[in-house]
């Protein structure tokens, strides 16, 4: 729905998936605009090498993988995009662990991998409007940004702790006196829960 809309104002806006359509739900957006979605097939090495080349054109690329297949293409990420600091988003879908998809397609790397990389921005949502909100951030950046998120539907709490997406600042949902919880993405709703059972023994959280 994000990229759908993001299509609509943004005329450069370009879909890249490496035969991933559905999966990285792309398929309204190819519908939509199909001379604008490349599908490159079982290439990930390829399609972020595509997307470099089309940032450097002046298209505004967004990458769309599984977090296990982007892996892949580790030096086409460093070597292709980030070392040239080209605006490419990599939207990476199923990050963390996915479940029955098998060993194969478990995301638990990304952030690791990623974070060794120079230039490249990444980010986690807590739920699906800051998703939302990360995506239009990242599209409109001038550098290399990845956005991970989880296999299935995205969480809708705290629909009214939404704010500014702002680069290397953390935002507060919470304050308390005794201990400060930090966490990312997904893990920001176990640390919510952790400060409700803290807050049974009186010990109050910042999360």
């Amino acid at each position: 729905t994000v990229m759908k809309k993001m299509g609509e104002r943004e005329p450069k806006l370009v879909a890249i998936t490496a035969a991933m359509e559905d999966g990285t739900g792309l398929k309204r957006f190819h519908n939509l605009y199909p001379e604008r979605f490349f599908d490159v097939g079982i290439a990930e090495e390829h399609a972020v090498t595509f997307a470099a080349g089309m940032a450097k054109a002046g298209l505004k690329p967004v990458f769309a993988v599984y977090s296990s297949f982007l892996q892949r293409a580790y030096d086409q990420i460093l070597h292709d995009v980030c070392l040239q600091n080209l605006p490419v988003v990599f939207a990476i879908d199923r990050a963390g662990i996915v479940g029955k998809d098998g060993a194969t397609h478990q995301g638990i790397f990304d952030l690791s991998y990623l974070s060794s990389i120079p230039n490249l921005t990444i980010m986690a949502p807590k739920n699906k409007w800051e998703l939302s909100d990360m995506l239009k951030f990242a599209i409109a950046a001038d550098y290399p940004v990845a956005i991970r998120y989880p296999r299935g539907d995205a969480c809708d709490l705290w629909k009214e702790m939404r704010a500014p997406i702002v680069q290397g600042r953390s935002e507060v949902l919470c304050e308390g006196t005794d201990v400060a919880l930090f966490a990312i993405g997904t893990m920001v709703e176990t640390a919510w829960k952790v400060k409700e059972l803290l807050a049974e023994r009186k010990i109050t959280a910042t999360v």
